[in-house]
């Protein structure tokens, strides 16, 4: 090992000495080697601190209120949620005020899905004729081609829209879905659904599946209801997108990883996927939201299974939609 010059002048005069092997060395080119190794190592060093932190950037909730307000001079408003938030899917805000009749078309190759939030009307899909209640949805099928929407005098409806393109999987499996599942209009009310219990939630908890698996392809909805104080336990699913709208009365409060966020009713979130997420809420407050799952591929809705309905039978089912003729 070799040592360099002690002597400052020997340094920057670039001058000489012979180490005991015979061998004649620069020591200026030795010390400005060493300092470039130690400046790259130190970059280096940096360099994948700054990657590291902004690679565990903190979580991001995702939260958007709708607008329940129709402007004023207008008898309908649309608006855009979350634009971008799940693949393949539009959300759109609607409201009708009365008296109005309005037509929606629907697109090829997608399914639409409509949820009630607020306000009264009536759906027609067809000869089928459904009175829309808050909190109740409907799916039209069966390749029927638009809906129309009557809504009475002074009376505002207010509703989401979900646009899903079908992916060719989508269209194969709708098809082959059983026919028990399949539907000209799928339609009812969010209480006339089917309970379920999960290990996440308290005794105190009412849950509810809105729409089972196997009826739109990779879609699934169901409600939460409680009152405070209670919480819905911390886990993950990886396989799916999932939303929460909050629906009448809601006021909790929804942490994923070290983010959390309030959701109020009448307000639309995203949970990062992936990321650890529960609920809470407070005492003298309520817990009522629908969660909407959205699953990457049909094998992810095994998930779904640890929803234990509380119904066993066919005939304590609740009866849902309007089969084709």
């Amino acid at each position: 090992m070799f040592r360099p010059a002690a002597n400052k002048n020997e340094i920057f005069n670039s001058e000489k000495f012979t180490s005991n092997l015979g061998k004649t060395h620069h020591v200026k080119k030795n010390i400005i080697q060493s300092y470039c190794n130690k400046s790259i190592i130190k970059y280096l060093y940096f360099a994948i601190v700054i990657f590291a932190v902004s690679c565990s950037s903190p979580t991001e909730i995702v939260v958007q209120n709708l607008q329940m307000q129709i402007p004023s001079g207008s008898n309908s408003f649309t608006e855009e949620l979350l634009p971008g938030e799940i693949a393949e899917t539009k959300i759109e805000h609607i409201g009708y005020y009365g008296p109005t009749e309005q037509t929606v078309k629907l697109i090829d190759g997608n399914t639409t899905i409509f949820l009630f939030v607020s306000g009264n009307g009536t759906i027609h899909a067809d000869s089928i004729i459904r009175n829309l209640t808050p909190e109740s949805i409907a799916i039209p099928m069966n390749e029927i081609g638009q809906v129309r929407f009557k809504v009475p005098d002074g009376e505002e409806l207010h509703f989401l829209k979900f646009t899903k393109k079908l992916s060719p999987q989508d269209v194969e499996d709708l098809y082959n879905f059983p026919e028990e599942n399949k539907y000209a209009l799928f339609f009812t009310k969010f209480t006339d659904t089917e309970p379920y219990t999960e290990k996440i939630k308290s005794p105190n908890t009412v849950s509810r599946t809105v729409l089972p698996a196997d009826i739109v392809p990779r879609v699934s909805l169901g409600t939460v209801e409680a009152k405070g104080p209670d919480e819905v336990g911390a886990h993950e699913h990886p396989m799916l997108d999932q939303l929460f709208l909050g629906l009448t009365d809601n006021d909790i409060t929804v942490h994923a990883d070290d983010a959390s966020t309030e959701l109020k009713a009448y307000s639309l979130l995203h949970i990062p996927i992936g990321s650890s997420h529960w609920v809470t809420v407070d005492e003298n407050k309520k817990m009522n939201y629908m969660w909407m799952d959205f699953f990457l591929t049909k094998e992810g809705q095994e998930w779904l299974k640890t929803h234990k309905p509380t119904s066993t039978t066919k005939k304590n089912k609740p009866k849902m939609g309007i089969k084709p003729i």
